[in-house]
């Protein structure tokens, strides 16, 4: 029984041993490596959108009318955002067409907002057309 005894408390003193060795040489959880100070700057992160909505064109949308609605921005003069994020099939803001399937971004930067809306506010009023226009009178990029 002394020799039982003996040889259970030296197992559990090894495994006591390596377990403690172990534990040094690890980070807990909640430790951070320690990084060298650095002259640069950290690089400017942009926050992507939070998320998108769809919105279907219908007969007689404009860019306008859309931003205006309360379930995408409620502020016409954001409509630049919608052309800015649909820029792959829309080449003209002022012709879009009905069944267009448009990306309605949310979460969007305050300076982005700020720049759509002077983008918006220096556009010049409305002249028909019907084929896009090769250049545009605004630079909403």
């Amino acid at each position: 029984m002394k020799q039982i005894s003996f040889v259970l408390t030296l197992s559990l003193l090894a495994a006591g041993v390596l377990v403690g060795c172990g534990n040094n040489k690890r980070l807990e959880s909640t430790e951070v490596p320690k990084q060298a100070p650095s002259n640069e700057p950290a690089p400017a992160v942009k926050a992507a959108p939070v998320a998108s909505d769809h919105y279907t064109v219908r007969k007689n949308d404009t860019l306008w009318a859309i931003a205006g609605k309360d379930s995408t921005y409620s502020d016409s003069f954001q409509w630049p955002l919608i052309y800015k994020a649909n820029r792959d099939t829309i080449k003209d803001p002022d012709l879009i067409y009905p069944r267009q399937d448009f990306m309605i971004l949310k979460g969007v930067e305050a300076d982005e907002v700020a720049h759509a809306r002077k983008t918006a506010m220096e556009t010049p009023k409305y002249v028909p057309h019907t084929e896009p226009r090769q250049t545009l009178p605004v630079d909403y990029f």
